[in-house]
């Protein structure tokens, strides 16, 4: 299965890149190291913004413990779920990026599935921040695991037959440059309900106006082409894992001093976990 060609794309020039052991090159003499822990850095300083972009560790950690604990299980199983049944009617073998994999829990989780059902398949992992990916090394070798800028993937124009992407900011005229024609884009954002009750807690009053990517997505050519979401209460039984949802979130940019310390003292919260999973098919023919 791990025999199937990558395609990788150079992302100085958009040359297929090959590997040669440690080292990745293209034609045009353009190389880069992978990383000892295992992943490979395509991020070059002309798609950075800062210099260390993404998440730094403790974020990435805090995500870690958290998604360990299984609070998202049931997100995974419904991507997983629906990408298999999406894998079962194409044609294998299947090039699949995860873009803004983080730390590598739903990606690796995929893999799995993936594999249980021997499906021939390449799946690339790939986010902004190099910590990210250090930590996703980590979790297995059977993914190729790369830094780079979600809207400059590093790949083949139109090699990829899917990409998934979670809780992560829309990259559509990216996404278009690398899928195949008719490929799908599973996307999962935020609903109106998620994490009321830690918004409380941080909040006077809280914005329950759900992000509705579709009009965007319709803009750059892009067909909702499926729609299922997801609402399950659970409890967060510890200061700890109260503390790394709020790292895990964009709420921890913008928590006063007084609800900070408030959160603080909590030992346990009860959490509403809210969430839709959207299919688009990118139809070539924007808005």
């Amino acid at each position: 299965m791990m025999t199937l060609p990558r395609v990788i794309a150079c992302p100085v020039c958009g040359l297929v890149l090959q590997d040669e052991a440690q080292r990745w090159s293209c034609a045009n003499g353009h190389s880069f190291d992978r990383a000892r822990q295992g992943y490979l850095n395509l991020l070059v300083a002309q798609h950075k913004k800062s210099k260390s972009p993404g998440d730094n560790m403790d974020m990435v950690d805090a995500r870690q413990r958290l998604l360990d604990s299984q609070l998202y299980r049931p997100i995974s199983d419904l991507l997983n779920q629906w990408v298999l049944e999406l894998s079962l009617n194409q044609a294998a073998p299947l090039h699949i990026a995860d873009v803004g994999c983080g730390e590598g829990y739903y990606t690796q989780r995929l893999q799995e599935v993936l594999a249980d059902h021997q499906l021939a398949h390449r799946l690339y992992g790939v986010d902004i921040s190099k910590d990210a990916l250090k930590r996703a090394a980590r979790r297995s070798n059977r993914i190729d695991w790369l830094v780079a800028s979600g809207g400059q993937l590093p790949f083949l124009p139109h090699s990829l037959d899917m990409i998934t992407c979670l809780f992560t900011n829309l990259m559509p005229q990216g996404f278009a440059r690398v899928l195949k024609p008719g490929a799908p884009v599973i996307l999962l954002n935020t609903g109106s309900e998620h994490l009321l009750e830690l918004r409380q807690q941080i909040y006077g009053e809280v914005n329950r106006q759900a992000f509705d990517p579709v009009p965007a997505m319709q803009q750059h050519g892009y067909q909702l082409s499926g729609d299922q979401p997801l609402t399950y209460q659970t409890q967060l039984t510890s200061q700890q894992a109260i503390m790394d949802l709020l790292l895990m979130t964009p709420h921890r940019w913008k928590i006063r001093d007084e609800a900070l310390q408030r959160l603080q003292q909590l030992d346990e919260l009860p959490i509403t976990i809210d969430v839709r999973l959207q299919q688009f098919t990118y139809s070539g023919a924007t808005a």
